[in-house]
């Protein structure tokens, strides 16, 4: 069941809570950690692949003795778990790609950018239309993600964006949209929940575990050559993850909208464009920081006025 004191009715038409915005900001920062530790390596895709295999070994007792326990996920939740994993190692793909052709402050808001609309495309086509101010909110969103990409307001051009990591960064895109839709659909399929969004979550990573692992061998065996990528780190990433996507899960069961769940979470890149700025000692502070701006104004709209 919701927990009591959300003031949440099963089935009433409502706008994101305080509770879930918490969750999704939560899991905001654990993505952006991940993230970074990935961006850092020399070696993005075996990052990745190690990442999903400590949360495959990890999780596989607890996760496979309570759904046997509980059977909280019914037929319709396993084949929207399957989808999402295979679109989800679609993601992990494209994204360690994009990472190794691009820089950080590309790759990772573009990557988050560009299904935000696509996805508020698809509620509309499930008939659960935004409101103006959720429109509005999503296009600033957006908007901001377009803009801190760049180094300076001179360099807004197409060729900026079009370029031989684009191919990488809009098949991860396409891979979130198609794991955020159907992930989506499952969170209204299950038993309300974090207990359930814990074990969904676990499922759906195994799948994109073999998922990636499939795309590699078959097609970029030389990806998983041993190299300078440490099973620590990749446990620090897989906690990271997991935990973070847990939480996304468990807000999905308290939102309607899939899209104002999707753009709430662009917070991380708030957090991961001030990191790198640290870290990565990249120019463009301006411009980037007037995108940021524009990221947590569409964020309050979606928050306050979304519904």
């Amino acid at each position: 069941m919701v927990p009591e004191g959300l003031g949440i009715v099963p089935g009433e038409v409502f706008r994101l809570n305080p509770f879930a915005v918490g969750l999704i900001v939560i899991s905001a920062f654990m993505h952006a950690g991940w993230n970074l530790l990935s961006r850092h390596q020399m070696r993005p895709v075996l990052f990745l692949y190690r990442l999903l295999a400590v949360v495959s070994a990890a999780g596989l007792v607890p996760a496979v003795v309570s759904e046997t326990l509980t059977r909280s996920m019914p037929p319709a939740a396993w084949l929207c778990a399957t989808g999402s994993g295979l679109c989800c190692g679609v993601y992990y793909y494209g994204l360690a790609r994009a990472y190794h052709a691009a820089d950080f402050t590309t790759t990772y808001p573009l990557v988050r950018a560009l299904p935000v609309l696509l996805v508020a495309l698809a509620d509309v086509l499930l008939g659960r239309y935004p409101t103006p101010a959720g429109w509005t909110g999503l296009v600033l969103v957006v908007a901001g993600c377009l803009l801190t990409p760049l180094r300076s307001f001179r360099d807004v051009r197409f060729a900026r964006y079009w370029n031989h990591s684009f191919l990488w960064i809009l098949l991860a895109a396409l891979g979130t949209v198609g794991y955020s839709i159907l992930d989506k659909q499952a969170a209204e399929i299950v038993q309300p929940g974090p207990a359930t969004a814990l074990r969904y979550c676990y499922f759906y990573f195994v799948v994109s575990w073999l998922s990636l692992a499939v795309i590699v061998h078959g097609f970029d065996r030389q990806q998983l050559r041993d190299g300078p990528v440490r099973w620590s780190k990749a446990t620090l990433g897989a906690v990271l993850n997991f935990g973070g996507y847990s939480l996304v899960l468990w807000a999905y069961q308290l939102s309607r909208h899939v899209s104002y769940v999707l753009a709430l979470r662009q917070f991380s890149i708030v957090i991961g464009v001030i990191l790198a700025f640290n870290l990565f000692r990249e120019q463009g502070r301006a411009v980037r920081l007037t995108g940021t701006a524009c990221i947590l104004a569409g964020m309050l709209l979606i928050a306050i006025w979304g519904k």
